[in-house]
């Protein structure tokens, strides 16, 4: 029979994931009828990785599938403060379960929340296995996809072992209210405000700083394997894969931007400074924190001479253009929102495709 604490965990997960899902319902019907051929692309190609390094020498097979399986375990710090909220840690922590209880239940809500990706997985591998390229050897293609997912597997769980088997570090206020009770000094300058009201809060209490960190890794990550990928990868899917996350990063961005100046206001009604001035100099480093992930598409298109002709142009452009557009774009309705950030995928992947041809 399973233990109470464990059905507790993945009830919770559960909720969580719930929860999630509601949130991203109305944004999930636009993007997948806009983007719904690519996606089903991608979903395709999501096994290619592991298979492509299982197709290596054993030595440098091993290493690869380990990075892979490693870096697909990020999703789960993100998600890690949902599934293992910080009050119920809290609530958590003084009970006395055992380590081995800690871990079964971790590695439930592991398999939990990596189940879809080996769905995923499962899909991708038969669509290769029924078209059998000549690179592929089907026995460790197989074999380094599972590892790469019981892999994948197991960080998550370590992850969030150490979400809920640590203590949680409280503060008697939050940061809004230390910020209320002793504002900046209008003295200490424009970088300095924005730092303590915008940067700051990133990183504390949230993971909102986390995902933008991962967005950008993955961002150049796709732009690397875009332009310097193998012949196998298709130059679509990675124009696909650079598009959406590029314009995900900045919406992102955006909405961790907007959240933040609805509480600066209130929290700065009685401040004598220029809470317009302020929202203007926090746009701009935002979009600063953003433009690292245009600059090194554009570096390694350089590199890889993409950049030639109009298409190269055009989608050098839009990859400058499409931060600042969003950032200073009203929010409009959350439908409205993310029809324009589908709007702004759907531009990229249109001029992003026809750039090899």
């Amino acid at each position: 029979m399973t233990h109470p604490y464990i059905r507790f965990r993945v009830r919770l997960a559960r909720h969580a994931v719930a929860q999630l899902a509601a949130r991203l319902r109305s944004s999930a019907e636009i993007v997948m009828f806009v983007l719904g051929p690519p996606i089903l692309g991608l979903i395709a190609f999501a096994a290619l990785p592991p298979m492509l390094a299982a197709a290596e020498p054993l030595p440098l097979a091993l290493p690869l599938l380990c990075l892979h399986g490693a870096a697909m375990s990020v999703p789960v710090v993100l998600l890690r403060s949902r599934v293992v909220p910080a009050h119920v840690c809290a609530w958590l922590y003084p009970l006395p379960v055992p380590s081995g209880l800690l871990l079964r239940a971790s590695a439930a809500v592991a398999a939990l929340l990596t189940g879809p990706l080996a769905l995923t997985y499962a899909a991708s591998l038969a669509v290769w296995l029924y078209q059998r390229p000549d690179w592929l050897m089907p026995p460790r293609a197989v074999a380094g996809t599972v590892l790469s997912f019981l892999l994948t597997w197991a960080c998550a769980t370590a992850l969030l072992v150490r979400g809920a088997g640590l203590p949680q570090r409280t503060t008697l206020t939050s940061a809004d209210t230390v910020a209320a009770t002793h504002p900046a000094a209008p003295r200490a300058g424009g970088f300095y405000l924005w730092r303590q009201l915008f940067w700051l809060p990133l990183w504390r209490g949230n993971a909102a700083g986390a995902r933008q960190c991962a967005l950008l890794v993955a961002a150049v990550g796709a732009s690397a394997l875009w332009m310097m990928g193998p012949q196998a990868l298709p130059r679509v899917a990675g124009a696909i894969l650079t598009s959406i996350l590029l314009v995900l990063l900045a919406h992102e961005a955006d909405q961790a931007l907007r959240t933040r100046l609805a509480r600066v206001r209130v929290l700065a009604a009685g401040w004598p400074i220029d809470v317009a001035a302020l929202a203007r100099r926090a746009r701009a480093m935002t979009w600063l924190t953003v433009a690292p992930a245009p600059a090194a598409l554009a570096a390694i298109g350089v590199a890889a001479g993409a950049w030639h002709g109009t298409a190269g142009h055009l989608y050098l452009a839009l990859a400058w253009g499409a931060p600042p557009v969003l950032m200073l774009t009203p929010p409009f309705t959350a439908r409205g929102r993310m029809a324009l950030v589908a709007f702004a995928i759907v531009l990229l992947c249109a001029t992003g495709s026809k750039l090899w041809d």
